[in-house]
């Protein structure tokens, strides 16, 4: 008796938590911004860098690259654009097999506002070598593109 008891009160509460668990799958994902690397230095390297708002003035850096050697490639977020980049601002998780995924302290809308650039470098022994680079200024994706894996 104390059995169908509990069994029925757990499924009451189950049939309460839905409509909860339904609302929060229903909400927006939350906005995401790709931006494209350009090649340099001649070496085929390019992809995408995303951001996404990780919360707390956070933002979650992903970057997804084809042509990238298995070996750590360090990546980082300079002030500046490309074309003349500044200091390292934001140092982030060294790409490994073409891919890298960062948190740094920055809100998403700092770092869209034009003043940031993410630069790859060839490897962590050859650190004065670029092999790509995308501008923080014009995303190339809509807000709810979905993260590249």
């Amino acid at each position: 008796m104390n059995v169908h008891r509990l069994a029925i009160s757990c499924a009451a509460v189950a049939l309460l938590a839905t409509p909860v668990l339904a609302q929060d799958a229903m909400k927006p994902a939350a906005p995401l911004q790709s931006y494209q690397f350009s090649a340099e230095n001649g070496s085929g390297e390019t992809g995408t860098v995303s951001l996404a708002p990780a919360g707390k003035g956070s933002t979650t850096v992903t970057i997804a690259m084809t042509g990238a050697p298995a070996g750590a490639q360090p990546a980082h977020i300079h002030t500046g654009t490309c074309a003349k980049l500044g200091s390292v601002a934001y140092p982030l998780t060294n790409v490994v097999d073409g891919k890298s995924t960062s948190t740094v302290k920055a809100s998403l809308a700092d770092l869209t506002a034009g003043n940031y650039a993410v630069n790859v470098h060839k490897s962590l022994s050859d650190l004065e070598t670029y092999v790509a680079c995308a501008n923080l200024a014009k995303p190339v994706t809509p807000a709810s593109s979905p993260v590249p894996k």
